[in-house]
């Protein structure tokens, strides 16, 4: 392989790493700007919010006597 083929790979390798990279910065900034509807999180699943809050509750209850 020539100097010249090992360049031209080399270009097209950075050209589809840069493709690349350039999609996964879209789906960033489009998980960014995404709302993040917690109250619809809930709605959905609240069985484990419900029993973390729990939790956390007797949690931060039994840390009362540590004052």
């Amino acid at each position: 392989m020539s100097d010249m083929e090992a360049r031209q790979e080399l270009l097209a390798s950075a050209a589809r790493h840069e493709q690349e990279l350039e999609q996964a910065l879209d789906d960033i900034k489009v998980a960014v700007h995404r709302p993040f509807a917690v109250a619809e999180r809930i709605a959905e699943n609240p069985w484990p919010w419900l029993i973390g809050s729990l939790l956390i509750g007797l949690w931060l209850g039994s840390r009362n006597g540590d004052r």
